[in-house]
């Protein structure tokens, strides 16, 4: 009995010594009353952690279709957007083309114009000129006859001395007949 006694004291002793330590015999108390209870938070704390991942990854889900979805949606208004302006710039060019192609014209009319028109006056100068010098040379033969036929007149008055009313009337008819040629 000694002997179980030394050895139930051994066991007592050992069980103080292992007692004894005290971060060892607060974790078996702390396992002895709070042991469910932690056991429980542990339980509810990855309850909750499996769903706040799981919200989580549900709300990434949406914000990534979301932002593909606005990155579609920008894309697709770039993309008009840059048509708009390509079918703008198209038209400016166009209108800028035919805006050339038409001053060309009116170049190309104006150049043809004024040739004509410088054509014309050179054509009407030289009508002018001929015309001028048709009737200066009219003129001339005119007062040459003129001249003669006085000289023969006044050659003929001297030798038949006819009267000063026979002379005024032949210089107004040959005054008359002046006149009527000029018209």
């Amino acid at each position: 009995m000694e002997s179980k006694m030394a050895n139930k004291k051994d066991g007592n002793e050992k069980i103080q010594n292992k007692a004894i330590d005290p971060v060892e015999e607060l974790n078996q108390l702390r396992s002895i009353v709070f042991g469910a209870a932690e056991k429980n938070i542990y339980e509810q704390i990855a309850a909750l952690t499996h769903k706040m991942e799981a919200s989580i990854s549900e709300l990434n889900t949406k914000l990534t279709k979301r932002f593909d979805s606005l990155q579609q949606d920008i894309e697709q208004q770039f993309a008009e957007m840059d048509k708009r302006l390509s079918f703008i710039d198209k038209n400016h060019d166009d209108n800028e083309v035919n805006l050339q192609k038409h001053i060309d014209n009116l170049a190309s009319e104006h150049e043809m114009f004024a040739a004509a028109t410088q054509k014309d006056f050179t054509e009407l100068n030289q009508s002018l000129d001929s015309e001028s010098a048709s009737l200066t040379n009219n003129f001339n033969e005119q007062l040459e006859q003129l001249k003669a036929h006085l000289d023969e007149v006044s050659n003929e008055l001297s030798s038949s001395k006819t009267d000063r009313k026979t002379l005024a009337r032949l210089l107004a008819t040959m005054a008359t007949n002046l006149e009527a040629d000029q018209l």
